[in-house]
């Protein structure tokens, strides 16, 4: 091989295996804390995430019966705003359902709340179950996570 080439090469390979990672997005988080909310904090986002479809189901049915007219208030749905183990508060913005659902007590979680709209409804029918909502993270700052993810039946051993 000619040694001008060779040269180039290892210039590119050089260049390519120190080149920096971009920033991520403002108000993502950051990589060392997605690694470590790869188990509990999901674990917490599901959780929070299958309360917050709940309510938004409630809340859409409740809107489909009631002639577009959304509820004023979790209680004209039925639900109460405190189980035990959340907070649920309702509100709507622009004309569309929005639901936080927040941990009462937060000691051992990375999660401390999550956000969801009647979108999640949407997302969930035409991805298999699975949909995002939006969390605040206990160290700071807030992500993105899927939620719902229906795995296949387990085939059963003969």
């Amino acid at each position: 091989m000619n040694s001008r080439w060779s040269s180039a090469a290892l210039i590119l390979i050089a260049a390519a295996c120190s080149h920096e990672k971009p920033a991520p997005p403002p108000g993502s988080l950051p990589e060392a804390g997605q690694a470590d909310l790869t188990v509990q904090g999901q674990q917490d986002a599901e959780f929070l995430g299958k309360d917050l479809f709940e309510v938004i189901d409630q809340v859409m049915s409740y809107k489909s019966s009631h002639r577009g007219r959304l509820p004023v208030s979790l209680r004209q749905v039925g639900m109460d705003s405190l189980t035990s183990a959340t907070i649920r508060r309702y509100a709507v913005t622009g004309g569309a359902p929005a639901v936080t659902s927040l941990y009462r007590k937060v000691d051992g979680r990375q999660l401390l709340s999550c956000y969801g709209t009647s979108d999640a409804l949407e997302e969930a029918l035409l991805n298999t179950g699975e949909f995002t909502i939006t969390c605040a993270v206990a160290s700071g700052g807030s992500g993105a996570f899927k939620v719902g993810k229906r795995l296949p039946p387990k085939k059963k051993k003969k």
